[in-house]
């Protein structure tokens, strides 16, 4: 999950927490090593006396989701792969399925759902790390026989890519109203996943129950891949989500890393904004804020990590009206239950001291149940008003060293108020009216008492089974660890040894058979889960992982327990703390923003590293401040605009240098729906009110990937606010708009979608009204004669206006105060050449380029001729469209530019001698934009593949036919693939 689990767990748990790890990366405050094992449970504190708590289940290993199926049956999913049954309250000993899983760390078996028609095609779905080939995780369905799967079932839907890390894993299924089957993907510790649509981590994604993926996806025609199943995206760890019965609701739980946990109100196509933001944010067009948010920190209105929620919709509601339709969802760090109303918002405290509760879900009995990871049961929580006294869990026998405690538990429900008991061979003891008994200092007298429990309420009472006590002048064994030493450190990508010795006064020296070794990963004040429970062996080792979490406050503790031969237990634990140096990651000139670990910072960013640790360093391209746009040059260590790095073994500091850059193209922008000018009004909302040109605004379109923001005057950047597109935002927060070909009757007619909302296309709803785009536009065609449609605009170049920041403009090829060219006397770099004009022009982004006649990809042959041979993308040239005014020149990846040299494109130039194309729409085919090119001279200038394989032709070597590559005498369409700009030139 987002950064998770607390260290260790209460005392009474300690036992049970230090058999199980936890998958979802979140655990308990640590407490010292107990010197016996004891398993006792206290139940779940509720705030309403009219609700109590009881044990449903018990002797689960390790669980991690549990899921009703529709007759009932409880399913519950356990790390090491195991899918067990609990039927009539009782947990079946053959599991329904055993996978073979990798369970380091978070992973293991995560999620089960089934079928909507479960009933007659009896189809239920898991989400679980797959070893198969590579460690990944897998969505597959099985069919159930009875109360085991049908052997060879198995129907893989879905192989996610393979795991970097060992968190961050996601991992519920769940089938909406749709009919589609829902799973929610971590981002593996690698953060800039959660915005990539070339990858399916960090993301929600929708399948059909066959596997396929729906053709009505948000992202489907932009996405690649698996990444076409997006459904939402920007998430970090979201554990579980569910969907609520009847409305299709759907809320999604995302763990949170630096400050924040939060429910998200699933929509398609939102960007819930990891890694950019976490929790409540303001000033981020095209982010979905979280539907509620609760901060880090200790007590029962913060928590550390967010696991387990249900809507409480049940058939037949056993709670009282208020609580139907609520949410209800749970921390596992600190132990509480909470709801909250979807559509008010309003929230209270369900109940507290839920003993790491994971999951939760609604019966058919219309109670609520948790999924108690530290004590490996399930506990069920039921409204007891008129109900006599009932009891949940028994009592346990129990084992001690003479002069040791022996403690009895009860766990009972009914209505309140219940009154306890206790009973040592049927006489009531003096003073024992709590659920628990303890014994302080038990002797060998006491060996082989009875102890148990009467449970009283208004309605009735009853008893309890006998718990035997036996007390053993035995002395405990002694757990010794050798090996790492004290004060021993650690870095990333090497072994942690291991090994350690047993001893017992009775038993003498205790063979490996007696030990069992465990390894926990903590970071700050949370846990992950690192070598699972290891038994039989007295040395060995484990692998720190070089990915994963990043951050420096962290730690390994080593835990050993032996076992004398009458079942007596010692543990004793020994921490590795890492070695860490100082990072630095800045930007020339300072006060840009970097990306560290795929988070936005402003330059110098300082932080401290692990050795040996995986980073990731980038920088966002353009940037804008203090007036000017920025281009991203190089990084001093020679790695691409986004790259990791490995943390060395000394301090170390990151620069990334930009060069001054002009930014974009200038246009005025007509409304075809209107035939008036765009403007910007008095509040600062953008207009179609000019009836001549000369009064409309200049915009700027600032290439951001393969989007565009758009500045206005002075610093202002468009944005959408309310719906409406307004001029109040900077660089950063403002709007990225998808650009769209409307086709052309000789002037450039396109129309623009914003990031986000079910109708983002801009249209003038109103005459004379503000401009509406986001939930306030439209998502039909760009036709200005249907009502219902969007609208296209028309782009008219003009000149930028000059200045805007208090210094010199660079590449003006004028020497400016306080400006200095490349003259010999400074290094390349700060923009401008030994003629102040500019060394590079305005990046629009990168590309491969498909010819649309051979379906082949451009490449650069040996003479420098481009040709349509690679039959694969990957063996495309790459390409960087910069702007020329309202045309592009072509960079290629040497560095040099694409000229026309008898009639052949030729990659030979100059960024100053390099031919100036137009590139013109072509329409939509296949769901992918078409593009034509024409130099600037000649009078058959388009590009054209007139001999198959041959060089492109152009100048006098094209053609000036219409862009159809089934005639052969016309120029031809080609597809523009985004692709990462290569690091040496730029």
């Amino acid at each position: 999950m987002r950064t998770s689990a607390r260290a260790g767990c209460p005392r009474p748990l300690i036992a049970v927490c230090a058999v199980f790890s936890l998958v979802v990366g979140c655990s308990m405050p640590s407490t010292p090593e107990p010197l016996e094992l004891a398993v006792a449970r206290a139940g779940a504190v509720i705030q309403d006396a009219n609700f109590a708590d009881s044990v449903f289940v018990s002797g689960l290993q390790g669980p991690t989701t549990m899921t009703f199926a529709p007759d009932g049956r409880l399913f519950v999913s356990e790390k090491n792969g195991s899918l067990r049954i609990v039927e009539n309250g009782q947990l079946l000993a053959t599991p329904f399925v055993t996978l073979a899983v990798d369970n380091d760390n978070e992973r293991g078996l995560m999620g089960v759902a089934f079928d909507p028609n479960f009933a007659s095609n009896h189809y239920l779905y898991v989400y679980y790390t797959s070893i198969a080939g590579s460690i990944h995780n897998r969505v597959s369905r099985f069919t159930a026989n009875g109360n085991v799967a049908v052997p060879g079932s198995e129907l893989v839907l879905a192989d996610l890519p393979t795991l970097d890390a060992a968190n961050h894993n996601g991992g519920t299924v769940r089938f909406g109203l749709d009919g589609k089957l829902y799973v929610s993907v971590g981002e593996n510790a690698v953060s800039s996943n959660s915005q990539s649509l070339n990858t399916p981590l960090g993301k929600l994604l929708r399948l059909n129950p066959d596997g396929s993926i729906p053709t009505d996806n948000p992202f489907y025609a932009t996405a690649t891949g698996l990444a076409k199943a997006t459904w939402a995206m920007g998430l970090r760890n979201p554990f579980t989500f569910d969907v609520q019965p009847g409305t299709g609701t759907l809320f999604i739980n995302d763990v949170g890393e630096g400050g924040w946990e939060e429910i998200n109100r699933g929509q398609a196509g939102a960007n819930y904004g990891w890694p950019m933001t976490e929790g409540y944010f303001t000033n981020r067009p095209g982010l979905t804020q979280p539907f509620f948010a609760y901060p880090h920190g200790a007590g029962t209105a913060a928590g550390n990590c967010i696991a387990g929620g249900a809507f409480y919709n049940p058939p037949v509601p056993a709670f009282p009206s208020a609580y139907v339709g609520q949410y209800f969802f749970a921390d596992y760090t600190n132990n509480w239950i909470s709801r909250i109303d979807p559509n008010s918002g309003a929230q209270s405290l369900f109940a507290t001291a839920a003993a790491g509760p994971v999951d939760l879900d609604v019966g058919p009995d219309g109670a609520l149940y948790y999924l108690s990871r530290g004590a490996g049961q399930v506990g069920r929580i039921a409204y007891t008003a008129s109900l006599p006294p009932s009891i949940a869990q028994q009592p346990a026998s129990t084992l001690v060293s003479v002069g040791n405690p022996a403690t009895f538990t009860v766990s009972a429900s009914g209505e309140p108020p219940l009154t306890y008991r206790w009973q040592r061979n049927g006489v009531d003891i003096a003073g024992a009216t709590s659920p628990s008994y303890s014994l302080n200092a038990a002797q060998l007298a006491d060996s082989g008492a009875r102890f148990r429990a009467v449970v009283t309420n208004g309605l009735g009472s009853t008893t309890s089974a006998e718990a035997v006590l036996t007390v053993t002048s035995n002395k405990p064994p002694v757990a010794t660890i050798a090996t790492p030493v004290a004060g021993a450190t650690y870095t990333a990508a090497s072994n942690l040894m291991f090994s350690g010795s047993a001893s017992d006064m009775e038993d003498g020296a205790l063979p490996p058979s007696a030990m069992t070794w465990s390894i926990t990963f903590h970071h700050d004040t949370h846990t992950h889960p690192a070598m699972t429970d290891t038994t039989g062996i007295a040395s060995g080792s484990w692998p720190i992982p070089s990915a994963g979490e990043s951050s420096a406050n962290v730690w390994y503790r080593l835990r050993l327990t032996v076992r004398d031969s009458i079942g007596l237990t010692h543990t004793t634990y020994r921490d590795v703390l890492p070695v860490t140096v100082p990072l630095t990651v800045t930007s020339l000139p300072s006060g840009l923003q970097v990306l560290m670990d795929g988070r936005p910072f402003a330059a110098p960013h300082e932080t401290t590293g692990v050795v040996g640790v995986v980073r990731s360093v980038g920088v966002e391209s353009p940037q804008y401040a203090n007036g000017r746009f920025w281009a991203f040059s190089s990084w001093s260590d020679g790695g691409a605009q986004s790259h990791t790095v490995t943390t060395p073994g000394s301090a170390a500091t990151y620069t990334a240098t930009f060069v001054e850059t002009s930014g974009g193209s200038c246009y005025q922008i007509q409304s075809e729906r209107s035939d008036k000018w765009l403007t910007v009004d008095s509040a600062g909302k953008v207009v179609a009110g000019s009836a001549a040109q000369a009064g409309g605004q200049i915009f700027q379109l600032v290439p951001n990937g393969t989007r565009y923001k758009l500045k206005g005057s002075g610093d202002a950047f468009l944005a959408v606010v309310a719906n409406q597109l307004a001029m109040s935002a900077n660089f950063s927060s403002g709007e990225s708009f998808t650009q769209l070909p409307c086709g052309y009757g000789g002037r450039t007619r396109v129309g623009f979608q914003a990031s986000s909302g079910s109708a983002p296309h801009w249209k003038e709803t109103t005459p004379d009204g503000p401009i509406q785009s986001g939930d306030g536009g439209n998502g039909g065609a760009c036709n200005p004669t249907d009502g219902g449609a969007w609208e296209g605009f028309y782009l008219e170049p003009v000149t930028c206006p000059g200045g805007g920041g208090t210094g010199p403009v660079c590449g003006n090829g004028t020497v400016e105060s306080g400006e200095q060219c490349d003259d010999g006397n400074t290094q390349s770099g700060d923009g401008c050449d030994a003629t102040c004009h500019s060394e590079t022009g305005g990046g629009a982004g990168c590309f491969r380029i498909q010819s649309e006649r051979s379906d082949q990809w451009l490449t650069v042959d040996g003479a420098g001729k481009v040709a349509a041979i690679s039959t694969t993308q990957t063996g495309g040239a790459i390409f960087e469209l910069v702007t020329s005014g309202a045309k592009y020149k072509l960079k290629g990846a040497s560095g040099a530019y694409l000229a026309v040299v008898a009639d052949q494109l030729t990659v030979s130039a100059t960024l100053n001698t390099a031919e100036p194309f137009t590139r013109y729409d072509c329409g939509v085919h296949g769901g992918r934009n078409r593009y034509g090119f024409e130099s600037s001279t000649g009078n058959a200038r388009n590009w054209k593949e007139t001999t198959s394989g041959a060089p492109i032709q152009s100048g006098n070597g094209g053609n000036v036919g219409i862009c159809n590559p089934t005639d052969v005498g016309a120029w031809e369409a080609f597809y523009l693939e985004p692709a990462t700009c290569p690091a040496a030139g730029r």
